[in-house]
């Protein structure tokens, strides 16, 4: 059978019905909040390893939390899913003028500059105007994520490097004064507070860093939590094939099984990517 978005409409209706699911009539905006999240973290995990079947099933549950959160809504009199399909649609078209319009761009970073403007417009005629740059950075964003939009929309108001460079320097600049304050007491005595200061100026730049090359720090630093994880296992299993236990084999040891291991990794990602 072939079900419809309108399909998805009705099910979720039912479930909230005094006739549906207790666990579903009980849920609220707040409480739903984890599972939006959740959601959309699998869905990168899939995108991350391009399986197209669960990525697919992923922005299922994705879009799912949607329709939740509009049924949500439309109980307490809020907005439905149509307004929420009528707001998209309307930001959308008036945001690509040189789609659905007269408008001329010669390419993205045009497309870009444009959106940021047609934005900037729309803001200013919001009763918020006037307000800060960092007010529409969302608090409750991952703390990678927060950096990098923070920085993003500082830059959008002239507050950035216009060259790499200084972004480089910056950075080696903080882990300068992290060594410095690191080796300023004995362990025992080492400001544990003054330090992670520094170190959250470390993790700050290179987010800085990541912006101006152009990628997301925060999907970077899942691929080496990928990549670690990835290689880990292999050591595990070839330390059991050796018929020992890791903390056994000795510091020395384990590194040279790690190089067998990231061989063994890049060896494997090379055939996955040929098709065999």
């Amino acid at each position: 059978m072939k079900y419809s978005f309108q399909d998805l409409l009705n099910i979720m209706a039912t479930l909230r019905s005094p006739e549906g699911c207790p666990w579903d009539r009980q849920q609220t905006h707040q409480s739903l909040l984890p599972y939006l999240v959740e959601e959309s973290h699998e869905y990168i995990d899939a995108a991350q390893a391009d399986d197209k079947v669960h990525m697919a099933e992923e922005l299922g549950d994705v879009l799912f939390q949607v329709v939740f959160h509009s049924q949500v809504a439309k109980e307490n009199g809020d907005f439905s899913i149509d307004d929420v399909v009528q707001g998209i649609c309307e930001k959308m078209i008036r945001r690509h003028p040189h789609v659905f319009g007269d408008a001329k761009v010669d390419d993205s970073k045009g497309v870009v500059r444009q959106w940021e403007r047609i934005k900037a417009q729309e803001k200013n005629n919001l009763p918020m105007a006037g307000k800060s740059a960092m007010d529409k950075v969302s608090k409750s964003l991952p703390t990678l994520a927060r950096a990098q939009e923070l920085q993003r929309r500082a830059a959008k108001v002239s507050f950035d490097w216009t060259e790499a460079e200084p972004v480089f320097d910056k950075a080696v600049e903080e882990f300068s004064e992290f060594r410095t304050e690191m080796q300023a007491a004995s362990p025992e005595n080492r400001n544990i507070e003054r330090m992670e200061d520094e170190f959250g100026d470390i993790m700050f730049s290179l987010v800085n860093v990541a912006r101006h090359c152009g990628f997301n720090a925060a999907l970077a630093l899942e691929r080496a939590n990928s990549k670690f994880e990835r290689r880990f296992r292999v050591v595990e299993q070839m330390a059991r094939d050796q018929g020992k236990e890791m903390k056994d084999i000795g510091l020395e040891g384990l590194q040279e099984l790690w190089k067998q291991a990231k061989k063994k990794v890049i060896a494997s990602v090379a055939r996955q990517s040929i098709g065999l």
